[in-house]
């Protein structure tokens, strides 16, 4: 089945709306036109660090990933998620005399490469970009594993106990009913205006 891409932003909204995604935009950041997105779950690392899975758009055009520190909750940077174009730059072409005291142009130019960000101009677009983008990369694959708070509590305290055990065999820390275990995935699906989106 080819996934379907949300096209509208009423389709991104009941999309955030069913699957908990939260606005968690602060007052002074709507008075500069950003809103701030917030999944109902975090990244779980193989150390047992949980990372906050943070978004905001941007009246300049800018969709962003924020970094979040860990015990303070606030977000302290953030990466860009607007695709790239390459774009072509001219600069004058420069000599320098004898003792490299003056500069003198050639009459020519020199040709570099940049890679720009391409801005998204319209409120909507942004919205609806930053939707496709959480179902491609948090909700269609398999890097991501969706785990609630006492799963994560209980993989932290697990990780604890097996480096202070100082029997371990370099196994795994899990009982033998759980490597038994077959885990299967569940296929999601929402219906939203008549379009199917394949969330698994």
């Amino acid at each position: 089945m080819t996934e379907n891409k949300v096209t509208s932003i009423h389709e991104a909204r009941a999309i955030f709306d069913l699957l908990g995604i939260k606005e968690v935009t602060k007052e002074w950041q709507h008075k500069q036109g950003t809103q701030v997105f917030e999944l109902p779950f975090k990244t779980m690392y193989y150390n047992g660090h949980a990372e906050i899975n943070r978004f905001s758009i941007y009246k300049s055009g800018y969709v962003r990933k924020m970094v979040v520190h860990p015990t303070k909750g606030t977000s302290y940077s953030c990466y860009q998620l607007n695709k790239t174009r390459k774009s072509d730059e001219y600069f004058k072409d420069y000599e320098w005399n004898e003792d490299f005291t003056e500069q003198k142009w050639t009459g020519k130019y020199r040709k570099s490469n940049r890679t720009e960000r391409i801005m998204i101009p319209k409120h909507k677009d942004r919205y609806i970009y930053l939707c496709n983008y959480i179902l491609k990369n948090y909700y269609r694959n398999n890097k991501c594993a969706i785990v609630g708070e006492y799963t994560m509590k209980r993989v932290t305290e697990v990780h604890d106990e097996w480096w202070k055990n100082k029997s371990f065999d370099g196994g795994l820390p899990w009982s033998e009913e759980c490597k038994s275990e077959t885990f299967t995935k569940d296929e999601v699906k929402v219906i939203i205006n008549g379009h199917r989106y394949n969330l698994s």
